[in-house]
């Protein structure tokens, strides 16, 4: 018989590992904030009608989507969450290789149960007319348990497989892994998984930069073969222009030679008689 711990919290205290606990599966977008409020979640509930205006609360539920989209929106371009598979991915979105630590050594639920609340004589009311406890009851404590952080489940702690990064496990517990080993934490690990990670990632750079640099090399190579080539044919086609210049200069000056010993001749020939005046004489 399942007892039913009704709005406890399970943050700070050590679970046991327990088996799922069987009932109808509850789906919802939680990246909308329209689900939130039809289960009346978060600022939604009725505990929050006599402290905010509905215009108050508008606004909060308008920056809540905004924010929920653009969260929604960054994992599927960084993760290729929301795509059937590795195909429908666009790998140059992928970001360098990245690390990801998570421990799997404490017991952590993560099965939420719920269930409606019943009605009870003593229930007040809010403004708006409804009861001030929120129709459904969620227990924390008593659903399945798989090894995690005491927090996040493990095997939910990463990306899809085709991501690619590193798995690194971890033993701390979900609130004491960013502290030093001797406080019962794993900074150290993952201090050295980051530092080899970015070392890495610089080499890479560096390589990248010297392939480039031997590609622009080539290229230089390449342009200045390439002008060697256009300037010996221009030198070339210069060549055989002055040759045809000088060429049809000599034509040219031959013919202006001609001319001017023509003129010359028809200049120096002698008065010619007519016969007439022969006779005469």
């Amino acid at each position: 018989q399942l007892t039913f711990e009704a709005d406890k919290s399970g943050i700070g205290k050590k679970a046991i590992m327990q088996p799922k606990v069987e009932g109808d599966n509850a789906y919802f977008d939680f990246y909308s904030a329209d689900a939130w409020e039809s289960l009346d979640i978060g600022i939604f509930g009725p505990e929050y009608d006599n402290l905010l205006t509905d215009k108050q609360r508008q606004e909060y539920k308008d920056h809540m989507q905004i924010q929920m989209d653009a969260a929604k929106k960054w994992r599927q371009t960084v993760l290729g969450e929301g795509h059937d598979n590795e195909k429908d991915y666009n790998a140059e979105t992928f970001l360098p290789p990245f690390v990801a630590c998570a421990s799997n050594a404490l017991p952590t639920i993560n099965q939420v149960l719920r269930r409606k609340r019943k009605s009870s004589p003593q229930n007040t009311f809010t403004r708006k007319g409804r009861s001030s406890l929120n129709r459904y009851e969620y227990d924390y404590v008593s659903g399945r348990s798989v090894p995690g952080d005491g927090r996040i489940d493990f095997d939910k702690a990463f990306p899809p497989g085709f991501v690619t990064h590193k798995r690194v496990a971890l033993d701390s517990a979900h609130a004491k892994q960013m502290c030093w080993e001797e406080s019962g934490g794993s900074w150290g690990r993952i201090y050295e998984e980051v530092v080899e990670q970015a070392e890495a990632y610089l080499k890479a750079e560096r390589e990248r930069e010297e392939r480039e640099k031997e590609e622009r090399e080539k290229e230089k190579i390449s342009a200045k073969a390439s002008l060697e080539v256009m300037l010996e044919n221009n030198d070339e086609g210069r060549g055989k222009s002055v040759v045809k210049r000088i060429v049809f200069r000599a034509k040219n000056a031959r013919k202006r030679f001609q001319r001017r010993r023509l003129d010359e001749n028809a200049s120096a020939r002698p008065n010619r008689l007519s016969l007439r005046r022969r006779r005469r004489k």
